[in-house]
């Protein structure tokens, strides 16, 4: 009897309050999307955005309370959060805070800070790594990192049990090809031959200007290809748009590249393409590495071959159903696609290795009971 009570007290959920540093809807909020559906009645006690977006928005239809703690990059505007979330905590009181992303680690140490509240922070990318990183990880009862390799800053501290991996999943999909290619064609206007399509904000670390650098020989070699950009411009950088853009205009690629925005279909559109391509590069801070690659991932889901740079996590998830090139290596990026577009069989090798890779590895439901482990160990 006791046993069976005691089963029953381990296995039973922890309210968890999440802390998210963007609203964006990228790769993060994805899966705090996905962790969020999943989790069942008794495991949320509230969300909080550390700025306003189309994020909050989608979790305000579901049901789920979110409050929004605009916070600036200054010290000062992390600390001042921090004592709006201590407020919330004392409202929503979680047996856990689940921090997702380096700011949210932040504000949620500070609020959380002689409380004994633990925080799980779920490590995303590479942002900020190194000393600043390593001082957060000790204040924080479990360290997530969605791959091993932006664990890595962490180096010893890995063997204390504080570390973990666990890779995000992504909802099964039954992917339609046939209304892929259509909702492509009528995104840009014309039905084309050959398709690239690159998904992601349009900001330097996402490498859209690495692809319009190499079009140019690409279209030589392949006059019918046609490239698809989709994501947002980054309010934050609206240059790097108008620099991309101009560049376009330079290159006499304007027939050729269509920019389409942010698209709410954006998986459908992926299936519509011949290849995604990755080729994501850092900045000063990290970004640019990928810290997961959940476009490759998206790509294997509905059957679409995947040409990246070699660089942050790709190789780790997606290994060698993939065409990795060295990063920065335009040549390399070059020859990928134009290899990837001329070999049906390469291009049929891609695609079953990438489902298989995808079931065995990155199933939503064994995140999601993954995380509520780490959750229930975090609150003991």
């Amino acid at each position: 009897m006791a046993g069976s009570l005691l089963t029953h007290a381990v296995k039973a959920p922890v309210p968890v309050t999440f802390v998210s540093s963007h609203a964006r809807l990228g790769g993060a909020e994805r899966y705090l999307e996905t962790l969020i559906d999943r989790l069942g009645p008794g495991w949320l006690s509230g969300a909080v955005c550390l700025e306003d977006g189309p994020f909050v928005e989608r979790l305000r239809r579901r049901g789920v309370p979110t409050a929004v703690l605009p916070t600036g990059p200054r010290a000062v505007a992390s600390a001042w959060s921090a004592l709006r979330l201590r407020r919330l905590l004392r409202r929503h009181r979680p047996a856990v805070v689940h921090a997702n992303g380096i700011k949210a680690a932040i504000v949620s140490v500070l609020a959380t800070f002689g409380t004994g509240l633990p925080v799980v922070w779920v490590k995303h990318d590479f942002t900020w790594d190194g000393r600043l990183a390593r001082l957060l990880a000790r204040r924080c009862r479990a360290i997530i990192g969605v791959s091993a390799a932006v664990v890595e800053t962490f180096g010893s501290m890995s063997s204390d049990g504080k570390i973990h991996v666990v890779y995000n999943g992504l909802p099964v999909v039954k992917p339609d090809r046939e209304r892929g290619r259509r909702l492509v064609a009528e995104a840009l206007g014309l039905e084309p031959t050959i398709v690239i399509g690159l998904v992601g904000r349009l900001d330097r670390d996402k490498g859209q200007h690495e692809l319009v650098a190499v079009l140019p020989e690409i279209v030589r070699r392949a006059p019918e290809v046609r490239v698809a950009l989709v994501g947002a411009e980054n309010p934050a950088r609206p240059e790097y748009a108008a620099e991309l853009r101009s560049a376009v205009v330079r290159e006499g690629l304007t027939e050729v590249v269509s920019f389409l925005g942010f698209r709410e279909d954006a998986l459908e559109l992926i299936s519509g393409f011949d290849v995604v391509v990755v080729p994501s590069v850092p900045d000063e801070r990290g970004l640019g590495r990928e810290g997961f690659g959940y476009v490759g991932l998206e790509g294997f889901a509905v059957g679409t071959p995947v040409v990246a740079y070699d660089d942050g996590a790709l190789r780790e998830t997606l290994a060698d159903c993939a065409l990795l090139v060295p990063a920065g290596d335009r040549a390399a990026l070059t020859a990928a696609l134009l290899q990837v577009l001329d070999d049906a069989g390469l291009r049929a090798r891609l695609v079953d290795c990438g489902r298989k890779r995808l079931e065995g590895r990155f199933s939503a439901e064994t995140m999601v009971e993954t995380m509520k482990e780490r959750y229930r160990l975090a609150a003991i």
